[in-house]
C-alpha cells in the first residue's frame, strides 16, 4: 500500500490510507525468511533494502526510505556481502554527488531469486492462507474523538 517517490535525490515513502473496512484477506500474507545455516539469513527487509539501493543508488537514501540510519543500513549490506561468495553491492566513488552504491549482477540475481521463491511459496499455500483469513477478527475502525459534552456555566 505504499509507493516510493523520488525527488531531488531523496526517496520518501508515500502511504495511501487503508480502507476502513479492510478484509482479513488483505492482512494474511506469507512472509519468507531463508536461513542459510550459521552464516545468517535473508528475508523481506534485507531484500527490500537491496531493491531500494538499486532504485536510489545510495545506501543512505535506501536506509532513510526504510526508517533506519545509514550505519544500520550499511551493517546489513556488509553482512550480506560477507554472507555470500560474491558481493551484493559495490561502491561508486567520485563524481559530482560524491559516489554512491549500486547492485552487483549477483545482487540483482539474489533479489530476483528471493522474489521467485516468495511468489512460488505464496502460490502454493494460497488456499491455506485464504482459509486462515476466515478466522481473523475484523479490523476495528478507529472511533472519532468524542466531543466534550460537559456544559460550561456562564
Amino acid at each position: 500500500m505504499s509507493r516510493l517517490k523520488r525527488a531531488a535525490g531523496r526517496v520518501t515513502r508515500k502511504t495511501s490510507p487503508r480502507p476502513a473496512s479492510s478484509s482479513a484477506n488483505d492482512t494474511v500474507n506469507l512472509t519468507l525468511r531463508i536461513d542459510l545455516g550459521a552464516a545468517g539469513a535473508i528475508g523481506p527487509g534485507k531484500i527490500r533494502l537491496l531493491e531500494l539501493i538499486g532504485d536510489t543508488g545510495s545506501i543512505s537514501a535506501a536506509g532513510r526510505a526504510m526508517g533506519m540510519s545509514y550505519r544500520q543500513a550499511w551493517l546489513l549490506i556488509d553482512s550480506l556481502n560477507s554472507l555470500f561468495r560474491e558481493p551484493v553491492t559495490e561502491t561508486l566513488s567520485g563524481g559530482i554527488r560524491g559516489g554512491g552504491a549500486d547492485l552487483t549482477p549477483f545482487g540483482r540475481t539474489l533479489i530476483r531469486t528471493y522474489r521467485e521463491i516468495e511468489a512460488t511459496a505464496s502460490q502454493s499455500v494460497a488456499g491455506e492462507l485464504a482459509s486462515l483469513a476466515t478466522f481473523v477478527a475484523p479490523t476495528k475502525t478507529p472511533r472519532a474523538a468524542k466531543s466534550d459534552s460537559r456544559k460550561t456555566r456562564s
